[in-house]
């Protein structure tokens, strides 16, 4: 069985930045998980801050973790900020 396809993506906004490149997301459902950056975001460098909307694909083995997958809805901050 594949490991992408157990994982469900759900919407959620980072709520604290955490050591290590891995951020607390509030889900929709108000649940908190600990995420990190897709690989892919870790090439591009894309910066997150508290308040972004993100697309988090939460694990099936440890309903407590996650990876971010897509930035969704970037804050304007003074400066143009890409999709993942």
């Amino acid at each position: 069985m594949s490991g992408a396809a157990d994982r469900r993506e759900r919407l959620g906004t980072v709520v604290e930045l955490l050591p290590r490149l891995r951020c607390r997301v509030e889900l929709e459902d108000r649940h908190r998980v600990i995420a990190h950056c897709a690989a892919a975001s870790k090439v591009n460098f894309v910066r997150l801050r508290p308040g972004d909307q993100v697309a988090v694909s939460v694990s099936p083995h440890d309903s407590g973790r996650g990876r971010i997958v897509k930035l969704l809805e970037p804050q304007a901050r003074g400066r143009d900020r890409g999709i993942l």
